[in-house]
């Protein structure tokens, strides 16, 4: 059966967010609601500092601890083990907000304009598609993904950090690159088994980071 995952290389990552405005753009998202984020770290002193990015979104549960609080059923998964939610069903209880360990879920209280001036008419276009006191989150973009295509971070990555395919085809990247034995996930610690994984050789350390913010 097909289990669709991604692995991260932050050896690759230079933190430029490409990913993120690609996810906003291609979601049509309200201010103040992201589904993708980049956190940053630095570390050292003048003049040798660095900076470590780890970049990040809904971490597409195995055993969706967001689904098992929601109240109505809205949180749900397909076949695939994709967690979407159902702005039909949800009724904006947050209740998965707080259960979700990566912080990966954004209460919509109102669709409001990214700039100044008003809506755009992009955002005129695609905020009907959003419903106001809702939670909304990633989505691995199930609607690219179910026309063959790439999720838009994967595909909008200038350094090719990302892969998105099928865990459980051994002849995919990805899980070619799990396979190797670097493939790591945030808050190991805790036992639960995510879809979404990082590789790095240089020294860091993916849990503070996750912890640091943007």
């Amino acid at each position: 059966m097909t289990h669709y995952g991604m692995t991260i290389d932050l050896d690759r990552c230079v933190g430029c967010r490409a990913c993120s405005v690609g996810c906003t753009m291609h979601n049509g998202l309200s201010k103040n609601v992201r589904y993708s984020f980049v956190n940053e770290q630095e570390s050292g002193a003048f003049p040798d500092v660095k900076v470590d990015y780890l970049p990040h979104a809904c971490m597409q549960c195995v055993d969706a601890l967001c689904m098992a609080a929601c109240p109505t059923g809205a949180t749900y998964q397909t076949d695939e083990g994709v967690v979407l939610v159902d702005p039909e069903t949800c009724i904006g209880c947050q209740s998965c907000v707080t259960a979700c360990p990566y912080g990966a879920r954004t209460l919509v209280s109102e669709l409001e304009p990214n700039h100044e001036e008003g809506e755009t008419a992009y955002e005129e276009a695609v905020f009907p598609y959003h419903k106001a006191n809702t939670v909304e989150k990633c989505t691995f973009c199930y609607d690219r993904v179910a026309l063959g295509e790439q999720p838009v971070c994967v595909a909008t990555c200038p350094a090719h950090a990302r892969r998105f395919g099928d865990l459980d085809d051994p002849g995919s990247d990805v899980a070619k690159i799990v396979a190797e034995g670097n493939a790591h996930t945030v808050f190991e610690s805790n036992n639960m088994a995510l879809s979404v994984y990082y590789t790095y050789e240089k020294d860091i350390d993916i849990d503070a980071l996750m912890t640091s913010g943007e």
